[in-house]
């Protein structure tokens, strides 16, 4: 999977726990903002997509989660 021309790429990998105790990992897509911090406060997005397990031809899955639902999340760089 080739992104198009035009599209940013700014990956974090990020850990996210939810208020349900679980943990997700993966890596995010924080284009516009600096900081993952930036991206969780300011973003109107309701919704924070988390890519996980790469293959040969891109992402395997995605997580989504409701913004609202995130305990904490810390961005490993």
């Amino acid at each position: 999977m080739v992104p198009a021309a035009n599209y940013v790429i700014n990956y974090k990998c990020i850990e996210v726990k939810v208020s349900d105790g679980s943990m997700v990992t993966g890596k995010i897509n924080i284009l516009n903002f600096p900081r993952l911090s930036d991206m969780l406060k300011h973003s109107n997005d309701k919704f924070v997509t988390i890519l996980c397990e790469e293959g040969e031809d891109g992402p395997k899955c995605a997580t989504i989660i409701n913004k609202e639902y995130i305990v904490w999340a810390k961005a490993e760089d």
